[in-house]
This record gives structure tokens, C-alpha cells and sequence, in this order.
């Protein structure tokens, strides 16, 4: 599918549906990237991206599990920028799989085994390079044979986050050192996954023992490092993206039965509360700098993506950068270009599509990726919100 841009300019200001803030932020431009459905034109997700890569999955075919039960089954994807074709990643001996990060020239996510056809154990996985050379990560003695196996959710090209065993533990391997993970589950600690690593710290969460109740965690490499980020405002919660001395996620405030966006500057003290006005939950996926990415419901069952700068009442709704013909929308990943990865609902091909909103820099909209220009001229319409 050829590429498709279009540019909107956000002015100083926060674009909800029903309300507007006060807040000022700087202005900010961003183009929309349509990667396309997947390769056989069903839902495909972008779930994580660095610098030379976009990675997600795609629903690929539906199996029967017994009598009128049915389930669909989805295959690995990358892509290396805008006007690519989705690769697919899937290697022979698994049957289903999903990436769900990229860092570098490494692409990581999980895979369901053929040990027992379509109802196989999950393998942590890694892709190396612009050949993809695939990696079975699962470590000995991690239940290769049995669930829950293993999970890598993401990596800064360096480090790879997961978790593994059973029960699950979160994990951290070293590339170099790949049949070694650390176990990173805190004392105290029923279970724990660590879903996203940057620097030195990586982030996730932990089931307490002592209470059952799922708390964000961030660690700097080791168990017993780990830092609970969970206020007692809070009755559950956990991390899934880090930013530049700050950490993201979601959480459910005492009292209520929905998620609220979350940000963390390394302590429980220290959350803010992103939930924008005029939605009925939402979720910070990822950040990058002063910037988090993430979703809210603007209605029942309407994900729109967001974007915050620190705080509730500087919430941007990404979904009013796209056509009317892309009803949903959803974020889940920033690079360090500002370049935001996430997926919308098409109604011309009724199915989801991988989509990249870019910012603007320096009067030109920056397009980081292979076989694209850095300076993508600007042209074409707008809208101006205040």
C-alpha cells in the first residue's frame, strides 16, 4: 500500500472531544503515516518501532477450538518505514506470534510453539538485523514445555524485557549473553513481567503475595532493586513504558473499576494522573523525553490515541489527525524522533491498520525512516485547533 500523509497543526492547546484546557503547549505539527492492514488486507497493530523499524502483528486466519468455539490467529510483522511492505516474521516450528518491540536493528516479541498445534507454548523471541535472524530466547528451565513459557516485550538494543517460568517471572537478557537472563522478580512477589527497558531501568509489575494486588514496578537490572511506584490512591497498577527519568502505565484508582493513565518520575509519591477530561478511561503506553503516548475511551468501545506533555490537561487526541473514515485509534510506542506508532480502524476496508503520526521540526515534518526523506516538504490542507 503506497503511503499516505496529510498534515494537521495543533496550536498550543489540547484537542478532546467534548473539552478544552486552558493549558498552553508549544505548536506542533504531525503527519499521519498509513502503513496498511496486514498482508492478507485483515487488522494489523503497530506495537513497538525504534529508529529503522515498526513491529506488530497481524490477524491472519481463524481456527475452530471445539464446538462453536473459534479463535483467531495472528502472525509477527516489521516494517521499515513508510511506502514498505509488511514483512512477515514468522519462522517455521510456531504457529502464531506477536512483536511487540523494536530497539536498534532488534525486534523482539512472542511465540506460540507447535508443540501442541495452535494451543502451544509461548517462547520469548528475538529478530536481528535487516535478514530478521530469529533467536528462540526461552530459557532452559523456563517451562519450554509447558505454559507459561516466556514473553519478550521489549528492548533498547542492548537489553530485552520479558518474563518467564511458572510462575512467570520478570526477565532481563543481555544480548551477548542471551542464555542467561536475570530474574527480576522482587522478593516478596507472587509473579512479575517487565515490559519495557531504557538506560539502565526497566519497568513492569509485580503480584504481591501478601495482598494479591498487581503494583508498577521499576528495577535498575537486579530484584532487588525494585521500586514500587503504586500509591496507596491506587488499587492496582502497572508500567509499561519509560521516558527520560520517567516511567508510564496504567492504573485503577481505589474506588473505581476503570484505568487511568499514569506517569511516574521514579517514585510512588511522585504520580500524576493523566486522564483527560471528557473520556471514560485510558492508558499510557510509552513515552520519549516530555512527551507520553498511549489511549482513552471518548465513548464506550471508542479508543482514540493520546498524547500527553506531563500532565491531564495537556492531553492531544490523535485520532482528529486522521480522516473520518478512521474511527479508532490507539498509540503504543514513541521513538526518539517523536515518532509515534500505533494502529486505526478503517471503515473503507473494515480492518485495523498500522499507522505513524510524525511530528514537525524546524518547519519540515521529519520522516526518520528507511527509504524516506528526513525533509518531507510541507503541502497539502490543515486544521488549526485553540
Amino acid at each position: 500500500m503506497k503511503a499516505k500523509f496529510v498534515i494537521i497543526v495543533l496550536f498550543g492547546a489540547t484537542l478532546l472531544c467534548s473539552a478544552q484546557s486552558g493549558a498552553t503547549l508549544a505548536t506542533t505539527s504531525y503527519t499521519y503515516v498509513d502503513l496498511g492492514p496486514g498482508p492478507n488486507g485483515k487488522d494489523a497493530y503497530g506495537y513497538g518501532e525504534s529508529s529503522v523499524a515498526q513491529t506488530g502483528a497481524y490477524f491472519d486466519h481463524t481456527i475452530s477450538c471445539g464446538k462453536g468455539c473459534s479463535a483467531k490467529i495472528y502472525y509477527p510483522l516489521a516494517w521499515s518505514g513508510p511506502g514498505s511492505k509488511p514483512v512477515v516474521l514468522l519462522p517455521q516450528f510456531y504457529v502464531e506470534g506477536w512483536a511487540y518491540g523494536a530497539g536498534g536493528k532488534l525486534i523482539v516479541g512472542t511465540l506460540i510453539t507447535n508443540d501442541g498445534g495452535y494451543f502451544g507454548f509461548p517462547h520469548a523471541a528475538l529478530w536481528q538485523g535487516s535478514s530478521h535472524t530469529f533467536t528462540d530466547l526461552n530459557p532452559s528451565g523456563s517451562c519450554g514445555s509447558c505454559s507459561p513459557g516466556s514473553n519478550a516485550y521489549g528492548t533498547n538494543g542492548t537489553y530485552i524485557a520479558g518474563s518467564g517460568g511458572s510462575p512467570l517471572h520478570a526477565l532481563l537478557w543481555k544480548v551477548g549473553l542471551l542464555t542467561k537472563p536475570v530474574d527480576l522478580n522482587p522478593a516478596g512477589s507472587a509473579s512479575s513481567e517487565a515490559y519495557a527497558v531504557g538506560g539502565t531501568a526497566q519497568a513492569g509489575y509485580a503480584v504481591w503475595s501478601s495482598s494479591n494486588t498487581m503494583h508498577a514496578i521499576l528495577w535498575h537490572g537486579t530484584a532487588a532493586s525494585a521500586v514500587d511506584l503504586t500509591p496507596s490512591s491506587l488499587s492496582t497498577a502497572y508500567a509499561t513504558g519509560l521516558g527520560t527519568r520517567s516511567e508510564v502505565g496504567c492504573g485503577t484508582p481505589v474506588g473505581m473499576s476503570v484505568t487511568h493513565a499514569l506517569l511516574w518520575h521514579g517514585t510512588a509519591a511522585s504520580m500524576v494522573d493523566l486522564q483527560p477530561s471528557g473520556f471514560t478511561d485510558s492508558c499510557a503506553r510509552a513515552a520519549d523525553t516530555n512527551v507520553q503516548v498511549g489511549y482513552g475511551d471518548a465513548s464506550a468501545n471508542t479508543p482514540h490515541a493520546l498524547l500527553w506533555k506531563g500532565s491531564a490537561s495537556s492531553a492531544i487526541d490523535l485520532q482528529q489527525i486522521l480522516p473520518s473514515t478512521f474511527t479508532r485509534s490507539e498509540a503504543y510506542a514513541i521513538d526518539t524522533a517523536g515518532a509515534i506508532l500505533g494502529s486505526a480502524y478503517s471503515t473503507t476496508t473494515a480492518a485495523w491498520h498500522a499507522v505513524v503520526w510524525v511530528p514537525q521540526l524546524d518547519g519540515h515534518f521529519m520522516v526518520p525512516r528507511k527509504g524516506v526523506s528526513r525533509r518531507a516538504g510541507r503541502s497539502g490542507g490543515g486544521l488549526a485547533v485553540k
